[in-house]
């Protein structure tokens, strides 16, 4: 089980780099997608998700949770998976006017998928059947040095200000175009 948490925490090194490539310079920087009023819908999407990522990323890779806080990991990651499918049916309608999604940006998709499903998979695997508890309390054990440093140093920084960005645009929509998000 040990060796399985920490590759869950290791494959989240290329998700996290291939994110940015998605989320910042793709989505953000060069489609723009934040002021196109079509792609207002997928914008609070991954708004939505990307304020999620740092709370699953302390709650699951960065404490060895257990009980509540472990079940609340897994409802975020779930609620997460529900918004990554919601954005995959909303892309065809909201890419339309710019030529539909790419088929580079739909393979990065599908590696992130790979990549973040692998992660949770193995995460929520590496977890004894007693931390599943809801009756378990403490933090169940701790979790090597580096790991803690990885993501709480190296990963949770990104994930943030990913996170304060994309509200920061969302809420930069100009009064006139907010109709159109609905």
């Amino acid at each position: 089980m040990e060796h399985a948490r920490e590759l869950a925490v290791l494959v989240l090194v290329p998700l996290a780099v291939l994110a940015v490539v998605d989320g910042l310079w793709i989505h953000l920087w060069r489609l723009r997608l934040h002021t196109r009023p079509e792609c207002a819908r997928e914008h609070r999407l991954h708004t939505a998700r990307a304020l999620l990522f740092p709370v699953v990323l302390v709650l699951l890779y960065g404490r060895e949770s257990t009980g509540i806080v472990l079940v609340s990991a897994l409802a975020l990651a779930a609620i997460d998976t529900v918004l990554e499918a919601w954005d995959t049916f909303e892309e065809p309608r909201s890419r339309e006017a710019l030529g539909g999604l790419s088929r580079a940006e739909a393979l990065l998709h599908v590696i992130l998928v790979s990549l973040r499903s692998a992660s949770l998979v193995l995460a929520f695997a590496a977890k004894p059947a007693a931390a599943w508890s809801l009756a378990a309390t403490g933090s169940g054990g701790s979790i090597p040095p580096w790991q803690a440093q990885l993501v709480l140093q190296g990963l949770l920084p990104g994930a943030v200000g990913v996170a304060a960005l994309h509200v920061i645009l969302a809420l930069r929509i100009p009064c006139e175009n907010r109709e159109r998000f609905a």
